[in-house]
């Protein structure tokens, strides 16, 4: 190891002490419980800090139980290290021939993690009046959380647990010692070699990061295309730039075994068998239900698609709600932000709301990006919709940047304006779709772009596409017929 690289796993380690103490201090000591509290809430991820931030900021006692690490999934091995190393990787990519450096990588996404992490740390949520217990949490009763000897009652409790990367049950996978993501971003030394079971958002990213590091990847997937939930067009295109980048595409092909030789993994697939020095799992999610003996406080759960909620996110026990992974199909960030909010107002006050999962925006962050916000395409009826499209290459600043791969597809009802559904694929997809997404949950159209004036040349000069494709359906022959006469006539 040079010296360049040897500075960068130094300051890696060093930033890696600093986020562990910031997310679980070793030398925390749990307070002594309070009498009672407005709300009790389960699980440190995103869900669970918006919840007991924004709670406690309103006037509540409020008590927050983290069993791992606060910042949940998203901060520690999910959203920040995963976003951290694709742009790392993407500089080195981008940077002209110099060597890939995983080393550097890595340390980079350490940095940034330990530099987010007092956002979500121990010491921040104290300071804002949160009682912060670390350690498991059961249910004693249905309205008591035990954590050890505390004892925390409470008018309501929010379950925000999230969930982890489920382990399918492939012969010899779990002996084979599989990277999950929860254990991925502490490699120390990188794999020359590296097999992903599955291509939805986390295989797909993580497999072209370390394409771009120099790791030689083979991507498996039964599908016939990566990210099979998003649309077909998306998939092919993000199919085609993977494979530019020299990853190896096993699509359509469902994985049979896995094992371990000789210090390699051997995954089988398709009747032939691939080798590598590591093997990562990304083949969906299992939500965290186990030991909060659920059970006690009569909240009825399932353990492949966890906890049943209403839509004001009550559990079956109406002083109990659940949000996020645990309680969602949608397993994003932004969706257990969004409930989050919805349930502050639920747990503590009269009336409360819902929330509407196709308002939930989401990304996949590989290049090229693909952002999707509204109604699944293929949850709507044939022909109860119509479809506006734009291409990056009919764009003036596409041309000019020589970024034209990409295209804004959006659905609209049948006849009408108001969006459905709209899929965005391209370098900053997920920026481009934040207009799109304000209108989707303000159940606006594309009508509603009109008295917007863009700056030319910009990308975002597809919303005014749109909205021209959309006024151009207006003129019906019969509509053009009648300007025809206004016109003739008011010469």
């Amino acid at each position: 190891m040079n010296d360049d690289r040897r500075n960068a796993a130094y300051a890696g380690e060093a930033a890696d002490d600093e986020w562990r103490q910031l997310v679980f201090p070793a030398d925390y000591r749990n307070p002594a419980p309070a009498k009672r509290y407005n709300l009790v809430v389960i699980g440190a991820g995103p869900g669970g800090l918006v919840t007991a931030i924004g709670a406690a900021g309103l006037g509540a006692r409020v008590a927050l139980v983290e069993r791992h690490a606060m910042g949940g999934d998203c901060l520690n091995a999910g959203c920040v290290p995963s976003k951290a190393l694709l742009a790392a990787a993407r500089r080195r990519r981008d940077s002209g021939g110099a060597e890939p450096d995983f080393a550097a990588a890595f340390a980079w996404l350490r940095r940034v993690r330990a530099g987010i992490a007092h956002h979500d740390s121990v010491e921040r949520y104290t300071e804002a009046g949160v009682d912060v217990f670390l350690g498991d949490a059961r249910f004693a009763d249905d309205e008591t959380v035990a954590v050890g000897d505390a004892r925390l009652r409470a008018k309501a409790v929010v379950i925000a647990t999230g969930s982890r990367a489920a382990m399918p049950p492939i012969d010899g996978l779990a002996d084979a010692a599989p990277l999950t993501n929860e254990t991925f971003f502490d490699l120390r030394e990188q794999p020359r070699r590296l097999a992903v079971l599955g291509a939805g958002a986390v295989g797909s990213e993580l497999g072209q990061a370390m394409a771009w590091l120099g790791t030689e990847v083979h991507l498996f997937e039964a599908a016939e295309r990566p990210v099979p939930a998003e649309t077909p067009a998306a998939g092919r295109m993000l199919a085609g730039r993977l494979r530019a980048d020299g990853v190896h595409c096993h699509f359509g092909t469902a994985v049979e075994a896995v094992r371990r030789e000789h210090g390699e993994v051997v995954v089988r697939a398709g009747g032939t068998e691939t080798r590598a020095d590591a093997v990562l799992v990304a083949l969906g999610r299992q939500p965290n239900v186990e030991g909060l003996d659920l059970e006690a406080a009569g909240v009825e759960y399932e353990s492949r698609h966890g906890i049943r909620v209403d839509g004001r996110l009550r559990t079956t026990n109406h002083r109990i709600y659940a949000i996020g992974d645990v309680a969602s199909a949608r397993r994003y960030t932004s969706n257990a932000d969004r409930q989050a909010r919805t349930v502050i107002r639920n747990a503590l006050f009269p009336g409360g709301g819902e929330t509407d999962p196709r308002h939930v925006t989401r990304c996949v962050y590989t290049d090229p990006e693909i952002a999707h916000v509204g109604a699944e395409e293929n949850d709507l009826a044939d022909g109860s919709f119509d479809v506006y499209e734009v291409g990056w290459d009919e764009l003036d600043r596409g041309r000019a940047s020589g970024d034209t791969e990409g295209f804004a597809r959006v659905l609209t009802e049948k006849g009408g304006d108001r969006i459905l559904s709209a899929t965005l694929v391209g370098s900053d997809a997920g920026e481009q779709i934040a207009a799109l997404s304000v209108l989707v949950a303000g159940g606006k159209g594309l009508s509603a772009l009109d008295p917007a004036v863009l700056a030319y040349p910009t990308r975002s000069e597809y919303l005014r596409r749109l909205a021209d494709a959309y006024n151009r359906s207006r003129l019906t022959p019969t509509v053009s017929r009648l300007f025809r006469l206004w016109l003739t006539l008011t010469r």
